[in-house]
Order: structure tokens, then sequence, then C-alpha cells
């Protein structure tokens, strides 16, 4: 298998690991500007182009888009054009006339090539436990819902956080799309939600030109209230769903590693049922399976397009705060 790689960051590397854990045998073709080569490429065994036409031309089997977010959409529309199946990073994009352009792309493709975003979240067993739960009726109709996650930005980043993408809003930083997890995860359990009302603001004295904080309202077909708060802030690391429903309340705790229902700790979890790293491989392994029989993945672009949509919606309404 010919991967063509697109962003060899820390997520780039991440996903590259995983490929090579999953086939052995693949090798990789990266896109550089000048074909650089570099002890990271020579590790890699990898062939490097200057450009992305040319890595077209080596003929991949599958093409993964980890390039900074607000750039995604040069490299992922002519991968997609290319009638190759993609993996990009999450959020798709971060403007709505890239979204546009992407989802043209994808209505041109006369290929039924497989797509995935990098939603990884969804492959956690708990979180699935929860949307089981939720969906099964067994909480009732769930009349309110919030979702929230936290970390300290210079904690959470490994190199000098204001060199990070998510300090720089024209990176695609910012709480909003950084922390796109959450709107993705409140569709996939809720179903569709419309943004009513958000704010967002720097208020922490980070050194950043982005959102550090943001509050969101929505409200889900069925009149579901949903409050989202999301910062850059909180030095403890939250990551934390509730549901309450006319027949019971459910709450996700990842950093506490545990679901409890009605209050009580759930017992029927697996042991990886908080593993993030092992959400990577098991959304790599069905794209790859996908890949190789032509079929639809889980978490196809245009159904990704929706968070994204959601999230840039929400930065839109947030702006008269800011």
């Amino acid at each position: 298998m010919r991967v063509l790689l697109l962003g060899t960051g820390s997520i780039g590397r991440r996903h590259a690991r995983n490929l090579r854990a999953l086939d052995a045998t693949c090798d990789f073709v990266v896109v550089r500007s000048g074909a650089r080569r570099d002890e990271y490429t020579d590790s890699l065994g990898a062939t490097v182009v200057p450009d992305l036409q040319q890595g077209l031309t080596c003929e991949p089997d599958v093409a993964v888009v980890a390039t900074p977010s607000a750039v995604h959409a040069r490299s992922l529309i002519p991968t997609l054009d290319a009638g190759l199946p993609v993996y990009v990073e999450k959020p798709v994009v971060t403007r709505v006339g890239d979204m546009a352009d992407v989802a043209e792309a994808l209505e041109r493709r006369t290929i039924s090539a497989p797509t995935m975003a990098g939603c990884n979240l969804r492959f956690l067993p708990s979180l699935g436990f929860v949307r089981d739960l939720v969906r099964s009726g067994a909480l009732g109709r769930v009349v309110r819902a919030h979702f929230e996650c936290g970390q300290w930005l210079p904690d959470w980043r490994e190199t000098d956080y204001r060199q990070s993408y998510s300090a720089n809003a024209e990176a695609g930083g910012g709480v909003l799309l950084d922390l796109i997890h959450e709107f993705d995860a409140c569709r996939w359990i809720l179903g569709e939600v419309r943004a009513v009302a958000a704010a967002a603001d720097q208020l922490s004295g980070l050194e950043i030109d982005t959102e550090d904080v943001a509050v969101a309202l929505l409200r889900g077909e069925a009149g579901t209230l949903v409050s989202v708060g999301l910062d850059y802030v909180a030095r403890r690391r939250i990551r934390r769903y509730e549901f309450v429903g006319t027949d019971g309340t459910a709450v996700w705790d990842f950093a506490a590693s545990r679901v409890l229902v009605n209050g009580v700790p759930t017992q029927a979890l697996p042991t990886d049922a908080f593993d993030v790293g092992a959400t990577y491989v098991s959304a790599m392994r069905e794209f790859l399976e996908c890949a190789a029989v032509g079929s639809p993945t889980s978490q196809e672009i245009s159904q990704a397009l929706g968070s994204t949509a959601l999230a840039l919606r929400c930065k839109e309404l947030a702006e008269p705060w800011q």
C-alpha cells in the first residue's frame, strides 16, 4: 500500500506510525516544499516530492491530510478530485468558503472511494456506550445536555504553545474549531442541532490571538436544550458530557475515566473504554478496510462538514461578543 502523506507534524506522524503498525509493508510519499528530506522522512523510507501534483503521479492508494487545518482545502480538494480514498484530520476546514468548495468536490466525485474525517472520539467504547444509552431511550426523553472541554494550553501542547496553531487565528486556532470534538459528539449522540447563541473571548492572558473561552447554546430537533463550554484555561483537564432525561441522567467523565448512570458508576465497560490512543488506530483501521472494498466509512467527510458548519455558525454568532 502506498500512502500520500500531507503533513508531518505531530498528528501526521501519529498517523504514519499507525499506518505502519496496521500494514508493515506500506510505503509513504511525503509532500515537502523543495522535496526537503530530513531524519524523519529517512526513518520512514519515504519518497519525498515537492508538490501535491507530483505526489499524485506516484499513484498512491490512499491519502492522509494532516496539514494545518486552515490549509486543508488546498490538499483535500485535489486528492478528492483524483478519486483517492482520503482521511482528513479535524476540523475538515476552518472557513465557510472552503466548506462550500469541499462540498462541491465531493459532489463531482465519480468514483465511490471512501473518505473519513478524524473525529476519533467516536471510537471510544465508553462514549459509544453513552450514545447507545441515549439512543435506546433508556434515559427517556433527553431534555437537556451539556458538553464541556477545557485544558491549560501550555500544558496541552508539547512545544511552545505560542507557536502552535491553537494560538493562531489564521491557522484555524481557537477553541470553537480546535475543540470541535464536542460539537461532533453532540451531533453523533443527539442528532442534528442548530446554534441558537454563542459568546467567545480571550480572557486568560495567554499569548494567543484566538478565543480561549467560548459558550454555545444549541437546540436539537426534538427540542433538547444543549450547552457547550470550551476553554484553553482549565488547569485540571476537563472533558465531561451530561445528559438529563425524563427517566434518568448519564454523565460521561473522561478525566475520571467513568460513566455514571443515575449517579452510579457503570461496570459494563471494556478495559480500553477511555483509551484515546487506541481510537486513532481503530479509525485508521476502519478507513483502510473501507478503502480496500470501496465502502463508506462511519465518518464520511460529507457528514463531518455538518460539525464544521455548526462550529463556524457558533463562531459567527460569537463575533459581537469579542
